[in-house]
């Protein structure tokens, strides 16, 4: 189900980004070895790796569960949880995802996020990346029952201002690289990913502070041109200071396949250019589902890339 939200003026919310934030290709050894920190000390001519670390205090590794307390969002309780790699070491900076699940049962929406963060957790163990998947805090109708989706601006407080805290609270328990911070969402939080992505709409996750995103089966749609015209639609996309690395996926037999085809033609119409900056995965499916092995494909395209304000 994609969520459709009312109309949101975006020019004013984009003005103040940093419009200096330049997308940078990592060598190919990053993703290969990330665990080689210093291999391109020894070859001058390799690209140079940016790194920009916290330095966070220190944190468990492995899966564990926080709770945060945002008066006026949800229950006034919101929970997340988090995976660190067990050979997580405070000396290497690490790349950060926020992964965002679908619209869920209202009753199962813990089990929503934590499913992501486990279906993650094999590929930032090898790729040495920490993964946040929060719950999303929005009460809303799925087919007459209660379900829950993500809330968005103009809301206030929103589950952006999870997002914020989220990281906030990662960046201060482990060493992360600011050069390196993903997103990845699916379905209704694809949809998410699109909007934090192509605005400022978000202080933490943006279109100038992510180095990419990635989206599967989350339409823009669902979220950011949600109720708008396709000249409305392609103005938001015009409107954002930096063409930012999007990474879509979508199986070929479900109900998005046709509107995430049509985004990624809307992508390349403003500028983008096919696997370069914006790159399109199918699989042959047709259930409305994410996998290890689907997220893994998003992967492979934004590993190699980080931002430099």
């Amino acid at each position: 189900m994609f969520r459709r939200l009312p109309l949101i003026v975006l020019a004013g919310s984009i003005a103040h980004l940093a419009l200096a934030a330049q997308t940078v290709s990592l060598p190919a050894w990053v993703c290969a070895h990330p665990d080689a920190i210093f291999v391109s000390e020894f070859d001058t001519a390799e690209l140079p790796v940016p790194h920009d670390p916290t330095h966070g205090s220190g944190g468990a590794t492995g899966t564990t569960t926080h709770t945060l307390h945002i008066v006026g969002l949800g229950t006034g309780t919101q929970t997340y949880y988090v995976y660190v790699p067990a050979n997580y070491s405070p000396s290497q900076p690490y790349p950060f995802v926020l992964a965002l699940h679908g619209t869920a049962p209202y009753a199962m929406r813990n089990s929503y996020a934590s499913n992501v963060l486990a279906a993650w957790s094999s590929i930032a163990a090898s790729a040495r990346v920490i993964v946040a998947a929060p719950v999303a805090n929005d009460a809303v109708d799925v087919g007459g029952q209660m379900g829950a989706s993500w809330s968005v601006p103009p809301e206030s407080p929103s589950d952006y201002d999870v997002f914020a805290a989220v990281l906030s609270q990662v960046e201060s328990s482990y060493n992360i690289d600011r050069t390196r911070i993903y997103s990845w969402g699916f379905s209704a939080g694809g949809s998410v990913m699109h909007a934090l992505g192509l605005t400022g709409d978000s202080d933490a996750f943006n279109n100038a502070s992510m180095a990419a995103y990635a989206s599967q089966s989350g339409p823009l749609a669902g979220d950011l041109c949600a109720g708008l015209s396709g000249t409305q639609c392609n103005a938001n996309l015009h409107a954002a200071p930096r063409k930012i690395p999007v990474a879509m996926v979508v199986a070929t037999g479900e109900g998005a396949y046709s509107y995430v085809v049509d985004d990624d033609n809307r992508f390349l119409a403003q500028g983008w250019t096919a696997n370069s900056n914006v790159f399109l995965n199918t699989f042959n499916s047709s259930v409305h589902d994410y996998s290890t092995a689907t997220i893994q494909l998003a992967w492979n395209h934004v590993c190699p890339i980080a931002v430099t304000p």
